[in-house]
């Protein structure tokens, strides 16, 4: 079915019944296709409204009449409009790990700090609480806390849908754009979309010279083919030999490395293969008592230690998991920042009953620590989060227990300095959670520890619970049901001090 319709406002609202049967729309500038994505839509004859519409920026075609193909029910194309605000219904939704407003999010991309701004670029499906459509959302922050969700960045097209890449200030003024424009690579999923029906997988470049907030894609490769999935570049400027070096997850579990003088033309100088390594690989430099030790980390969180000459990368051959549970996923560090690393997750939650689907974790700065013989990633939370929490209360642990009661909602740390950490319970805002030497039990959930437990912290928000021990080198996630932020904190058994921390936005 075809319908027409004149653009009179700045967007174009497209209901969304999330969860529904998929069908494909197409909408067309006469013969001109300018946008596909697959929609789902209740076809039961019942009366039931939408569940959100999502919001196209149709502004650049105001005045002109747009083409909405596909196999939809009239009344549906009915329930269109036009609007000029995006503003959404606000959502009970987590204070501190971001959120999109409205669909799914998956891969954190395009991690760049410029003038003050953090931008966090994301795998986004703005058509449904599922997988699908994958383009590119954008949140804006001025620290690494409070983000908020701007204009959709890029949507899929002929070359295919939008998947994970990242982003670089071109500091040296290359292919032809100002030294202060944003420069985005990215994997264009051919074949992932029915109008790039035929190709593969390339990698390909975005720019924006108004600082983020439009993204305008180059119209050549970066990288053509080279096998039918390979994905995810991240980049950054090696010094030592004056270029760019690009990491690609090339098919399994082998990785590439590429450098380049001008960005545009690659060349692969390496390539590993990691057991188990998959997806979304990231490199970069931290120190260890002075010694530069180069990191490799994939998507599952999986690192290793080893060193890097521009050219090749040599491993300890050594594999290590920055996370005991498997909710994190696909971590990327931010670009621009020269004085840290600071690395964010995608965190895999349901968020049932939510109109939203998938969190970041909490920025998370990372660093090496010598543990006897081995040297361990620590990762902690960033120091604006430390900066701004406050104590609401210390206590010692023992056989008495400790309670107290809270009346606001905000995000709660507890943290413990143990001396003994045998037979631990907690129960906070009706969740319960213990430790037994070196298990954690959370809701169905037991965790076994690498090491006994000496000091952790316990972050509750919204559907979530991010936990880190032993300075930051154990770390677990777990997803929760529970929407609750204040009410009575109770902890017994165990030995040694805590305190009660509180974080509001």
């Amino acid at each position: 079915m075809e319908y027409n319709m004149e653009v009179k406002q700045k967007y174009l609202g497209i209901p969304v019944y999330a969860e529904e049967q998929e069908e494909m729309l197409e909408i067309f500038d006469g013969e001109e296709k300018l946008f596909e994505f697959q929609v789902p839509v209740c076809k039961d004859g019942t009366d039931r409204k939408c569940d959100y519409y999502s919001y196209l920026n149709v502004s650049r075609y105001g005045g002109r009449r747009l083409s909405l193909r596909g196999n939809f029910p009239e009344a549906f194309f009915g329930e269109f409009c036009q609007t000029d605000s995006d503003m959404q219904e606000p959502l009970a939704r987590p204070l501190i790990h971001f959120t999109a407003q409205r669909g799914w999010i998956n891969d954190p991309n395009g991690l760049v700090y410029h003038n003050g701004r953090y931008h966090l670029f994301f795998q986004y499906n703005p058509m449904n609480t599922r997988w699908q459509n994958m383009s590119w959302g954008h949140a804006v922050g001025e620290d690494l806390l409070h983000f908020r969700q701007v204009e959709d960045a890029l949507y899929p097209d002929e070359h295919g849908t939008v998947y994970s890449g990242c982003g670089i200030v071109n500091e040296r003024g290359l292919l032809g754009l100002p030294e202060d424009a944003l420069l985005f690579y990215y994997s264009a999923a051919g074949g992932m979309n029915q109008w790039s029906k035929g190709k593969e997988f390339t990698q390909r470049i975005a720019y924006s010279t108004d600082e983020g907030e439009t993204l305008v894609k180059l119209p050549e490769e970066a990288i053509g083919v080279i096998e039918q999935d390979t994905r995810d570049p991240k980049i950054f400027w090696h010094e030592e030999t004056k270029a760019y070096i690009m990491a690609l997850w090339i098919c399994e579990n082998k990785f590439g490395f590429f450098r380049s003088e001008n960005l545009k033309d690659w060349k692969m100088t390496d390539s590993i293969v990691l057991k188990e390594a998959w997806e979304c690989p990231d490199l970069f430099c931290l120190e260890c008592e002075g010694e530069p030790i180069w990191v490799f980390m994939s998507a599952d969180g999986f690192y290793y230690l080893g060193q890097f000459d521009g050219y090749k990368y040599r491993t300890d051959g050594v594999q290590r998991k920055a996370y005991i549970t498997n909710l994190p996923y696909a971590a990327q560090t931010y670009s621009g920042i020269e004085d840290r690393v600071i690395s964010v997750p995608w965190l895999r939650t349901h968020n049932a009953g939510k109109l939203y689907t998938g969190m970041m974790g909490i920025p998370r700065e990372l660093g090496l620590v010598k543990r006897g013989k081995d040297i361990l990633l620590s990762l902690l939370p960033v120091r604006e989060y430390e900066e701004t929490k406050e104590t609401a209360a210390e206590f010692t642990l023992g056989e008495d227990g400790f309670c107290l009661e809270t009346d606001e909602d905000a995000v709660t740390e507890i943290v413990l300095d143990l001396t003994e950490n045998k037979n631990i319970s907690m129960r906070f805002y009706n969740q319960e959670l213990s430790i037994r030497d070196r298990m954690i039990f959370c809701r169905e959930e037991r965790t076994s520890l690498p090491e006994a437990i000496e000091d952790i912290h316990i972050l509750i928000d919204r559907g979530v619970l991010e936990i880190y021990a032993n300075n930051g080198t154990l770390n677990v996630y777990y997803e929760t049901d529970s929407d609750v932020l204040c009410g009575k904190i109770e902890i017994k058994g165990g030995k040694g001090k805590g305190r009660i921390c509180t974080w509001k936005p």
